[in-house]
């Protein structure tokens, strides 16, 4: 089977896991942004603030933002730190740039346990918001989903680039695709 077919068939794949993560975000933004209007309408007409509307929110942001990743990656809507490109000039910027999508996989990596591993805290803790007392335990769980979407999105890309090193045809697909 042709390289760039499996390629094109696994972004696919990807886009659709990436795509159903992103649904959820957008449904938790959508409720976000409904309190807010929904506070403002009740503080200026009818003289209170819903109670708890920050904590809300507050939540409804962190499942927005980490189910958001994987897709907003698999996208090239996130800013990409080219650090190395300009510290490391003699290799080909092919290489290097494989060297990034590497050390990010690492560094998304390293997220995903560390999250991980705080939402086993914060379950034997217990922990909940101050006003409405929403457990916060899921809300730490949807970060760990969201760093593991995104830490597969961010691997698919580091060993495309690796392939690419090898590859023409891939090389010139990854190219015409690289951010600006």
């Amino acid at each position: 089977m042709n390289t760039m077919n499996t390629i094109k068939k696994i972004e696919k794949g990807l886009n659709v896991f990436s795509w159903i993560f992103n649904a959820v975000g957008i449904v938790a933004l959508t409720f976000s942004v409904l309190v807010i209007v929904y506070d403002v309408f009740s503080r200026f007409v009818l003289k209170s603030a819903v109670l708890g509307s920050v904590e809300y929110v507050s939540m409804a942001e962190v499942v927005f933002v980490f189910l958001a990743l994987a897709y907003t990656h698999h996208n090239h809507g996130l800013v990409h730190i080219t650090f190395f490109m300009r510290k490391l000039p003699k290799l080909s910027p092919l290489i290097v740039w494989t060297i990034n999508e590497w050390l990010g996989t690492a560094v998304v990596v390293l997220l995903t346990y560390a999250s991980w591993l705080q939402s086993g805290i914060v379950k034997k803790l217990n922990m909940a918001t101050t006003s409405l007392l929403i457990p916060i335990y899921p809300f730490h769980v949807v970060m760990t989903i969201g760093f593991f979407a995104y830490a597969v999105v961010q691997l698919y890309s580091a060993i495309k680039s690796t392939i690419a090193i090898f590859n023409k045809e891939v090389r010139e697909d990854l190219i015409a695709n690289w951010p600006a």
